[in-house]
């Protein structure tokens, strides 16, 4: 037989039925003098059933108790294990080889895009359009002026009686800048004496540079260099030209001029 009391006592400690025996049964309390005091109803009822009966119908503070215990628990079973801390053989090995180290390999992803410089084929052409190096998706799709960028391009060629396999499309620096929105002096210097034999062998009698690079003074000795004797125009890139619009004036204005050497 358990005592009432140590019920109670089991009770506001918030304990489960696992706790208690299974078969004892529950006797009245008694006074520190040893009497036995008289129950009510209800307790001396529960007295004369099981143990497990009596844990039942324990107070709603007692069962949130023991929810909340079993909460904590079950978070702690499956709260995600951190991940073991440097050995110092790995914090040796990280100071002496930087690059190695798992930073580094992150910090390489993001100034790095890994992509090849882009292959162009030369094929005899009435004009050579270039800009000045592709963009990280045309690098990636292998393919200079892709996406709208090259449907507005040709859409423009169109309007002076240029179909797009009339135009050899290329650019200055066949790999696409990794930190900057242009290749450097020193890169699209290096770079002149292949694009004139790009152009040589493409037969084209005019050339069309996109891009607001080519407006600036210091470029123009490079493209003088690489014309030679070849007229060439300069208009906005075609993706600015989706970005700003009110430039079409000034591109339509430099194609009319092109078209009007074509069919002289």
């Amino acid at each position: 037989m358990l005592s009432s009391r140590y019920l109670h006592l089991h009770e506001a400690l918030g304990l489960g039925p696992m706790w208690l025996n299974q078969q004892a049964r529950v006797r009245p309390s008694e006074t520190a003098g040893g009497n036995v005091r008289s129950l009510p109803n209800a307790r001396a009822q529960a007295a004369a059933q099981p143990i497990a009966e009596a844990v039942r119908s324990l107070s709603p503070a007692a069962h949130h108790a023991r929810l909340a215990a079993a909460a904590l628990v079950n978070e702690k079973k499956h709260a995600p294990i951190a991940p073991p801390a440097a050995t110092p053989a790995q914090l040796r090995a990280n100071v002496e080889n930087p690059a190695e180290s798992p930073t580094a390999q992150e910090n390489q992803t993001l100034v790095s895009d890994g992509l090849p410089p882009l292959q162009i084929d030369v094929r005899p052409s009435e004009i050579m359009v270039v800009s000045i190096c592709p963009s990280t998706e045309d690098s990636a799709a292998n393919q200079l002026f892709s996406g709208s960028v090259g449907v507005l391009l040709d859409n423009m060629l169109a309007a002076i009686d240029l179909q797009p396999q009339q135009a050899h499309k290329t650019c200055w620096v066949k790999s696409a800048p990794i930190s900057n929105a242009n290749p450097s002096d020193a890169q699209i210097e290096a770079a002149a004496d292949e694009l004139a034999k790009e152009l040589a062998q493409s037969q084209a009698k005019a050339v069309l540079f996109l891009g607001q690079i080519f407006e600036h003074e210091n470029q123009r000795t490079l493209m003088q260099t690489v014309c030679g004797e070849r007229p060439y125009f300069v208009i906005p890139h075609p993706a600015r030209l989706l970005r700003q619009t009110h430039l079409k004036a000034q591109a339509w204005a430099e194609l009319k001029k092109l078209k009007r050497l074509l069919h002289a």
